[in-house]
C-alpha cells in the first residue's frame, strides 16, 4: 500500500462562498513519486482534528499560499504584508508541533517553508523589500510563475545534496516574504544569490523545506520529483513501523 502523504489546504473565496483549495500539482507529483495524496481540510475551531489527521497520514507536505500573521514571530502588520488567513496559521503551526512530536515526515514548500521556520521560533521579512540587497527576481509575475528565476547554491553535507545530486539548481520564484531570523534547530541547505535562505531542515526522520514550488517544475524538469520522492521514502518507513 502507498504511504498516506497529507497535504494542507488553503481558503479561497468565491463570491459568497469559501473552498478548501489544492494546486493540483502537489497530489500528482505525491502519485507521480509513489505516495497517496490525501488532502487535509483547515479544522474550523477544533484543533483536537489535528492527531486524528497526523493517525491517518505517514508524511506531510505544507504548500503554498497566503503570508502568516506577524504576530506568530513578534511582530505587527506593516504596510507590505499580504494578505493573512490566521485560522489557517493557527492550524498549520500546531500541526508542525504536533508532526514534530511524532517524528512525521514533513516537506515545506514556499510558505511552508515560512511556516516551518516561525512555528520552530524563527522570524520573517515580511515583504522582500525590508531586506535592502535583495534582488527583486524572487517575486516573479504570475505569467512566469512555473519559469526558473534564479540558481540556488546547495550546501554540501545537507539532507537537500543527497536528494538533488546537484550544487547548483535553477528554481522558481513567487514568494515576497523571506526568512529573517532562523529558527533554533534549523540549518540552511540552500541558498540564492543574494544571500536569501532558499531552502531549510532540520533533526529527526525528515525535516525539510524549500522556497521555490518543485509541483509547478516536475513536468518539465523531472529532477524535482526527488523531493517528493524523498519524502515519499521517508513516510514509507513511519509506515511500516
Amino acid at each position: 500500500m502507498r504511504p498516506r502523504i497529507g497535504i494542507t489546504s488553503w481558503h479561497y473565496r468565491d463570491d459568497d462562498e469559501r473552498w478548501e483549495a489544492v494546486l493540483e500539482g502537489y497530489p500528482r507529483a505525491v502519485l507521480e513519486a509513489g505516495g497517496l495524496p490525501l488532502i487535509l481540510p483547515i479544522p474550523h475551531a477544533a484543533p483536537d482534528l489535528i492527531e486524528g489527521y497526523l493517525e491517518a497520514i505517514d508524511g506531510l507536505i505544507l504548500t503554498g499560499g497566503a503570508d502568516i500573521h506577524p504576530s506568530l514571530y513578534g511582530q505587527t502588520v506593516l504596510e507590505r504584508c499580504g494578505e493573512i488567513d490566521e485560522e489557517r496559521d493557527r492550524f498549520e503551526v500546531a500541526l508542525v508541533h504536533a508532526a514534530r512530536s511524532h517524528d512525521l515526515p514533513l516537506l515545506g514548500i514556499c510558505r511552508g517553508l515560512q511556516v516551518v521556520n516561525v512555528a520552530m521560533g524563527g522570524s520573517l521579512y515580511q515583504d522582500l523589500s525590508y531586506r535592502q540587497e535583495t534582488d527583486p527576481t524572487h517575486q516573479s509575475s504570475r505569467e512566469q510563475r512555473g519559469e526558473s528565476a534564479h540558481a540556488v547554491t546547495i550546501m554540501e553535507g545537507s539532507r537537500l545534496i543527497e536528494i538533488l545530486g546537484v550544487r547548483e539548481l535553477d528554481v522558481t520564484s513567487t514568494h515576497h516574504q523571506i526568512i529573517r531570523d532562523l529558527a533554533p534547530n534549523l540549518t540552511i541547505n540552500a541558498a540564492a544569490p543574494d544571500g536569501v535562505i532558499e531552502g531549510i531542515e532540520g533533526p529527526g526522520r525528515f525535516l525539510l523545506a524549500v522556497h521555490w514550488h518543485p509541483e509547478r517544475m516536475v513536468a518539465r524538469y523531472p529532477e524535482q520529483l526527488a523531493l517528493f520522492r524523498a519524502l515519499v521514502e521517508a513516510a514509507e518507513k513511519s509506515h511500516r513501523h
